[in-house]
């Protein structure tokens, strides 16, 4: 199963409408009591967000085009929830402010440029999608122009125009389009500018993120994250660790730290040249990633796994993942998850063998109804 890009569609929405009219404490209890409910056990203390607004580094906004004076200009904005229209406005109170600059640069350069946004019913134009990821670390960004087929006249002086402005742009893709989809990004990209990469950092380590890989849009949020999976999974110096869903690496490369060796799992080619990448820069033998569909690699591996870290899509892991890790039986899984709903059905199909010992939920993406959660299974002794 293909690690879901979480909001990585074009209809995804922010969804802050609800949440918008609440305190931050009742949101956080709100989340509480929901993952409370859901488990039907007591959960450790919510960690806030350290940051509940402009706390995302990575954001899209799509294109779209309105008359003005009988001239049709390119606006930037985001879907309006359940619909297919966009509505023209920039800025996002959850975006990175440094982010939201840029995006104001971007929309006066293509309009200068005489770009349209495409349009489905007619089938003309160039500019679907613009996202801008940044890392938290160096302040670098890169920019990704999703577009129809693969023509982008001027694009050059665009970028150099852009790069004038925000020097901190480092790199400039363009992810072409053959073909109308709910995604932002589809498989095919160009590098304009740059390396077509950004660089990050977790605790001492190095990470290389492209345009598709995954990779938490709340840094701040991720520190805390990453350490409470490594506080609960108590990796000791003599223990094989399976990172299943592994992206670019990150808890793989980090678990190596403390592991005899570590496999990550990931069926994503780009996320898995990034982990490569990530392995090499930061000079680890002990780690090693496998390329393939989770389910079969996991099946296929001939060693005795002290403890799986797994972080699958929303859809939560399929049943065959579910019944390979019942053969292999782990002594400890920690499982991360954006959607507790499926965590928890997860969990039922564990529940005969394992102990669920903690729950930590971390509120992840504040002013939405989303949550992550870390869940400690524990192999009961028979």
């Amino acid at each position: 199963m293909q690690k879901d890009y979480n909001d990585n569609s074009a209809f995804d929405q922010l969804d802050t409408a609800k949440f918008e009219q609440m305190t931050y404490k009742d949101q956080l209890h709100t989340k509480s009591a929901y993952i409370k409910s859901l488990f039907n056990k007591d959960i450790l203390p919510i960690v806030p967000n350290p940051k509940p607004r402009g706390y995302r580094h990575k954001a899209v906004f799509s294109a779209t085009n309105i008359n003005v004076n009988n001239t049709q200009h390119l606006r930037l904005g985001l879907f309006i929830e359940g619909s297919r229209h966009i509505k023209p406005k920039l800025g996002h109170y959850l975006h990175d402010e440094a982010i939201d600059l840029v995006f104001v640069s971007i929309e006066k350069l293509l309009n200068k440029y005489k770009f349209k946004a495409y349009t489905r019913i007619y089938r003309q134009g160039i500019i679907k999608h613009v996202m801008i990821r940044k890392s938290f670390a160096t302040g670098e960004m890169m920019i990704i122009f999703a577009t129809n087929l693969n023509t982008f006249p001027n694009y050059k002086k665009l970028v150099n125009e852009l790069i004038d402005l925000h020097p901190n742009v480092t790199t400039v893709v363009q992810n072409i389009h053959r073909k109308d989809s709910k995604f932002v990004l589809l498989d095919e990209e160009r590098i304009l500018y740059g390396k077509g990469y950004i660089i990050d950092q977790i605790d001492d380590l190095k990470f290389k993120i492209s345009a598709n890989a995954f990779y938490q849009i709340n840094p701040m949020q991720m520190f805390n994250l990453y350490k409470t999976v490594f506080d609960f999974a108590h990796v000791k110096p003599t223990d094989i660790v399976v990172d299943a869903y592994s992206g670019i690496g990150t808890m793989t490369l980090l678990a190596a730290k403390y592991a005899k060796k570590v496999y990550g799992l990931e069926i994503n080619p780009a996320s898995y040249k990034d982990a490569i990448d990530n392995k090499r820069m930061n000079n680890i033998s002990n780690a090693h990633f496998i390329l393939g569909d989770v389910e079969e690699t996991l099946l296929k591996l001939n060693e005795s796994v002290d403890c799986l870290i797994m972080d699958p899509a929303r859809d939560g892991a399929s049943l065959k993942f579910i019944q390979t890790v019942l053969k292999l039986k782990p002594q400890t899984i920690i499982y991360v998850s954006c959607n507790p709903d499926t965590q928890e059905r997860d969990y039922k199909q564990l529940r005969n063998h394992y102990t669920l010992s903690k729950i930590q939920a971390f509120d992840m993406f504040s002013y939405t109804p989303h949550v992550e959660t870390i869940t400690l299974l524990s192999l009961k002794t028979s």
